[in-house]
């Protein structure tokens, strides 16, 4: 029964059924997009700032832009290669008391991505994605803000910011994988899950590796070229 379903999807993907893409076969587009990320670290620890108080970690807002390539094979099938820059990294709640608060506590992380996506069509302008990702940091740092609110005296806030690019790996590995719609032949929305393989640190962690991991939605527009 398996097999048989197997043969069958394979019949439906490359054999003649009704087109599910919204383009022609043999076209090749350009699709320029934005978006926003939410990201977080795995093993990124509590931060202790006092001997009874740890910063609870939360994620990390970011954004993407960039622009993919996008190759129809047939009615069911494209392949697709990106150029991008995120920003992302890890995040840890803000903290207050009566006269000093901690805020923006953060990881930021810039990289620059060369995606790799098959996309497969399952309804009309609907499709499933996963591919591989290279990324290459550019830049890594470690920032917050000091608040005093002391009683008869001005707030005075210092902000910190620390590069920790020496401490971080260059080069990533990831696998990303997701949905798209597409309205139209023109607007693609994409919702991704990127799944880091590669551990941050240069140094191993006998807590525990921290890897890149991020939910991320985005609109694009599709130019085609011929």
């Amino acid at each position: 029964m398996k097999k048989n379903l197997l043969w069958m999807f394979a019949a439906i993907l490359f054999c003649g059924s009704p087109a599910l893409a919204q383009v022609e076969p043999g076209t090749l587009s350009i699709i320029p997009k934005l978006g926003f990320l939410g990201a977080t670290l795995t093993h990124q620890p509590d931060l202790e700032v006092a001997e009874d108080v740890d910063l609870s970690t939360t994620l990390c807002p970011g954004f993407l832009i960039g622009a993919d390539v996008d190759y129809q094979v047939n009615d069911f099938l494209s392949l697709s290669a990106g150029l991008n820059y995120t920003r992302q990294g890890g995040k840890w709640k803000d903290f207050r008391r009566p006269q000093i608060e901690i805020k923006d506590v953060q990881m930021i992380l810039g990289y620059v991505n060369l995606p790799v996506m098959a996309n497969v069509y399952l309804f009309k302008g609907f499709a499933v994605k996963a591919g591989v990702q290279l990324s290459y940091l550019t830049n890594a740092n470690s920032q917050y803000k000091l608040i005093w609110h002391v009683p008869n005296m001005p707030v005075e806030e210092r902000k910190y910011d620390q590069s920790i690019m020496s401490e971080c790996n260059k080069f990533d590995f990831s696998i990303p994988f997701g949905l798209s719609y597409e309205v139209g032949d023109q607007i693609i929305l994409d919702a991704r899950y990127n799944f880091g393989l590669s551990r941050l640190n240069k140094e191993k962690d006998p807590d525990g590796d921290p890897c890149n991991r991020y939910f991320l939605f985005t609109v694009g527009y599709r130019f085609p070229l011929n």
